[in-house]
């Protein structure tokens, strides 16, 4: 049995590089999801989407699923390798046998049989070598777009949570605003002017506008526990500033140097996405083609005796299928439906896109007007607060102040919508969202 041991110990030893790298991330993987939320910070630090989305590459939930779904491609790669090298398999066998009348005439033999499967036309001929060689590319690929996904996932909910803000901070100004007409109100009932049931109901519009206005600060609070826990941070014990600049947390991003969206789209990580699709499915429909004629087997069965002694037969055999009931064909017609199916949606997608790049542009186009108008809008105010007299300047103050959230809201539109352009259009990353994110997100919990 020891030397059963023995040979189970090599090949325990026999798991690939890329394998052991992919099971310590996993093991990296694991404590990371076990541990902690970190404490928030004794001096309150407010947050923005910088600081989010460092926090968020490190330990944020979208990002821990990107490297997981890396990880099980890793895995499935390592097994494609691996199906080139030899399978061993040992076997201890302890043989009793009576030989005579009396109880003790029984003789053991001990022995070990090792057995081994190879598919040599796989480690010969390496048919499938591009396909292994096209998802070897693929999957950084599909993991740096993953993280662009979870990016844009967390800075849409801090956009929600902006666009709450703005909603907040409108209720409180409807409700002073409403508070300035019933203090007017309230002088003209003094002078007979008006009624008490209309400042009645005037009051009535005031609680009803401080109701809303405190729905709308919940709604808040929970929209930023939502952006922590995107984050990876304990909800509840933060505080998140709004309005911030989010095109300023893309500065690891390069910006597209065109503005045209053939230009963008060309240098996109979509586009490089599709152009592997296309590619790996085009792999596989060669691979299943030259598969029909290259069925070769091996078989090593041996015999090792207690004394050392040891039977060996080699045995290779070619399997040239002369009636296979159209096996092979259906292989090979399924794999160029998958790559007539993938250059379809490679079209698709690239139309997608180019919608997408359009609509963006419009609505910065849009935003910009809407810009400008805020801004005449407030220049309107000031200058009908300037001239207001006293009775009119509460209500006058009310609307310059309502004019100064609007251009501020078209402000973070205007920087939102570029935001989301710059993901559409950016080139893909030599480094990894992950490989940046630790230490930047040491360096901010330390103060650096």
């Amino acid at each position: 049995m020891g030397a059963l041991a023995g040979v189970g110990l090599a090949l325990a030893g026999c798991a690939s590089q890329q394998l052991q790298q992919t099971a310590q991330q996993i093991d990296l993987m694991e404590r990371e999801l076990s541990a902690q939320p970190p404490e928030p910070p004794a001096d309150g630090s407010v947050l923005g989407p910088t600081e989010l989305l460092v926090s968020a590459e490190s330990a944020g939930k979208d990002f821990m699923r990107a490297r997981i779904s890396r990880a099980r491609a890793m895995l499935e790669l390592d097994k494609v390798k691996s199906a080139r090298l030899p399978r061993i398999s040992a076997e201890a066998r302890q043989i009793a046998t009576y030989t005579g009348d009396d109880l003790g005439d029984v003789t053991g033999t001990s022995n070990i049989v090792l057995g081994v499967n190879w598919d040599i036309s796989k480690a010969l001929l390496r048919l499938d070598q591009p396909s292994v060689e096209v998802a070897g590319r693929l999957i950084p690929v599909q993991y740096q777009i993953a993280q662009r996904t979870a990016t844009s996932n967390l800075l849409n909910t801090y956009n929600e949570y902006t666009t709450l803000d703005f909603r907040h901070k409108n209720a409180v100004l409807k409700e002073k605003g409403l508070a300035c007409r019933a203090g007017d109100v309230e002088a003209e009932v003094a002078n007979e002017e008006a009624t008490q049931r209309e400042l009645k109901a005037l009051k009535a519009q005031v609680a009803a506008a401080r109701h809303e206005a405190d729905a709308v600060s919940r709604l808040l609070n929970s929209k930023r526990d939502e952006l922590l826990g995107l984050a990876g941070l304990a909800e509840g014990g933060y505080r998140v500033a709004p309005e911030r600049s989010v095109l300023s947390s893309l500065s690891g991003f390069e910006a597209m140097k065109s503005d045209d969206a053939e230009a963008c789209f060309a240098s996109s990580g979509k586009k490089r996405l599709e152009d592997l699709l296309v590619e790996a499915s085009a792999a596989q429909l060669d691979l299943a083609r030259q598969s029909r004629f290259t069925k070769l087997k091996t078989s090593i069965p041996s015999f090792m005796t207690q004394t050392g002694g040891l039977n060996l037969q080699f045995l290779v055999s070619y399997v040239l299928p002369l009636i296979d009931e159209g096996d092979a064909l259906r292989m090979t017609q399924n794999a160029r439906l998958t790559l007539m199916e993938t250059i379809l949606s490679a079209r698709d997608n690239r139309r997608d896109f180019m919608n997408d790049f359009n609509a963006l542009k419009l609505g910065i186009a849009a935003a910009e007007s809407d810009l400008a108008a805020a801004n005449a809008s407030l220049v309107r105010a000031e200058n009908q607060l300037q001239n207001a007299d006293e009775a009119a300047r509460c209500g006058e103050s009310v609307d310059v102040e309502k004019a100064k959230t609007a251009v501020a809201a078209a402000k973070f539109k205007i920087d939102m919508l570029k935001s989301r352009l710059l993901l559409l259009c950016a080139p893909l990353s030599e480094k990894t969202a992950d490989e940046r994110g630790a230490a930047q997100l040491a360096g901010m919990r330390s103060g650096k």
